[in-house]
């Protein structure tokens, strides 16, 4: 948080430009019931943000794009001496050349394809949401409703980033005006918010507003279950086949509204038992909780050195987390990789359920284990013999639903559908298992069937030198 908030101190700095300061109690263009006025009074209050000399805040006023520059490079401790850059609009004699040229070698800001960078041109607000979501990092991305922010624009993933972090919820609900200059009471408002919870906006999580006693979609739910695990670094393929054999409905709630409570106590989608440390009526009531805490178990197996370590014990690999899905439903003789009396495989083993769920190919069976690795207490307890198994050949399964945006893939599908389903049969473009295709987004999912546990990729692929978009099927990622 305070790398977040000194990167935002130097933001803020842009709205200064280059004309003199004054550190005003207050401004004379700005006063109560103006928009963003208690936000930019926040800032004020802090010392953070300041005005024109002749104390004017200028809350209308635009910032540009070298102003930006060099307020990135001071935060970042980049080079700002004035050098030569590899933009052709931007001179060595420009105050900002330094920091042009280090934040483009550093991979903050970006020039045009013709080799400049428009050092005067003022910022917009999908800039901004790039700027911010670089600088920070940022990496979990919220579904979006906004007509004009389609997957082609260059900034897309960039705003489902502030979106999920609670910067900015757009002009309206379906509206985010990507290419509209932004202002520096709309910039003073985007730091309260990430600075202070009193400003920071709600977020509705997969676009999802609880109702009590009411189930959500199922695709919502996959959502749900996708953003938390990708929040654990646990691959959301493991966490949606847990919930599957749990529960296969992905139900939280009765028909008539009561919680789901089985025979044995199990709560919920994630049929929590273990209920020490959590909050019971948020288990019953709350399915993002009731999530929570289901995936919480499962990161908390994977750290435990009592179960044994697979392979390279890699999070993005399916196989590293079998004892720890064992785990989940216990570390007793039925869930042995073993049967106890033969010595035969135990197909029936909670884990090797899980597996099987998955509906993907793995690499479990090549887990290098035997019989005598497993012993069994008198409580009918397993003593593991073995802290790490390796896998014959040391080939694995990596996750096919933690890639990023930027990240370059190879597809067995037939091609880019128009939209993140398979209905209708209609293919943007066909593509080859041998073609790059680079994401351009976090996952979406499929609205049209409610059944599909996997979800959907924003991407693009290259023809004749342009790029063509449209989504990709997470499943059936090489």
């Amino acid at each position: 948080m305070k790398k977040f908030y000194i990167l935002l101190f130097s933001f803020v700095l842009i709205l200064v430009g280059n004309v003199g300061q004054a550190n005003a109690a207050g401004f004379t263009d700005v006063k109560p019931g103006d928009s963003f006025y208690k936000e930019m009074m926040y800032l004020d209050g802090e010392d953070i943000i300041s005005g024109y000399t002749d104390g004017r805040f200028g809350p209308s006023d635009t910032v540009t794009r070298g102003q930006a520059a060099m307020m990135i490079a001071k935060t970042l401790d980049l080079n700002t001496a004035p050098s030569d850059t590899k933009f052709s609009d931007v001179k060595s004699d420009y105050f900002a050349s330094g920091a042009i040229q280090s934040a483009a070698i550093a991979g903050i800001l970006s020039g045009t394809t013709d080799g400049k960078f428009l050092p005067k041109k003022p910022v917009t607000r999908g800039e901004m949401a790039i700027f911010i979501a670089r600088a920070f990092e940022l990496t979990d991305e919220e579904l979006i409703s906004f007509t004009d922010v389609g997957i082609s624009k260059t900034s897309y993933s960039s705003i489902r980033k502030i979106l999920a972090a609670g910067v900015t919820a757009g002009y309206t609900a379906t509206k985010f005006r990507p290419d509209e200059l932004i202002e520096r009471q709309q910039f003073s408002a985007f730091l309260a918010r990430a600075m202070s919870d009193q400003f920071r906006l709600d977020v509705d999580v997969c676009g999802y507003v609880p109702e009590p006693g009411e189930n959500p979609d199922r695709q919502t739910v996959n959502c749900l279950l996708t953003k938390e695990a990708l929040k654990a670094n646990i691959p959301p393929e493991i966490v949606k086949a847990v919930a599957t054999v749990e529960n296969g409905s992905w139900k939280q709630f009765e028909l008539n509204g009561d919680p789901l409570v089985t025979e044995d106590g199990g709560i919920g989608i994630m049929q929590i038992t273990t209920t020490e440390g959590y909050d019971v009526d948020r288990l019953k009531n709350e399915i993002s909780y009731n999530i929570y805490a289901g995936v919480d178990m499962l990161s908390k197996n994977f750290k435990r050195t009592v179960l044994p370590s697979v392979g390279e014990k890699n999070p993005a690999d399916l196989e590293s987390w079998y004892f720890a899905v064992m785990a989940y439903n216990g570390t007793k003789a039925t869930n042995s990789p073993f049967v106890k009396s033969t010595g035969l495989r135990n197909d029936g083993a909670y884990q090797e359920k899980v597996f099987r769920s998955l509906n993907i190919t793995t690499h479990i069976d090549s887990i290098d284990m035997s019989a005598d690795d497993f012993i069994y207490l008198a409580n009918n307890n397993i003593d593991f013999q073995q802290s790490h198994f390796p896998i014959v050949g040391n080939v694995t399964t990596l996750s096919k639903e933690m890639f990023e945006d930027k990240d370059t893939v190879r597809y067995e599908g037939n091609g880019l559908r128009p939209q993140p389903g398979t209905k209708p049969d209609l293919y943007v473009t066909k593509t080859t298992t041998q073609e790059t295709i680079t994401i351009v987004g976090g996952l979406v999912y499929d609205n049209n069937n409610p059944y599909n546990t996997f979800g959907w990729y924003p991407a693009k692929v290259m023809r004749n030198g342009d790029p063509v978009f449209g989504y990709i099927a997470s499943t059936l990622i090489q």
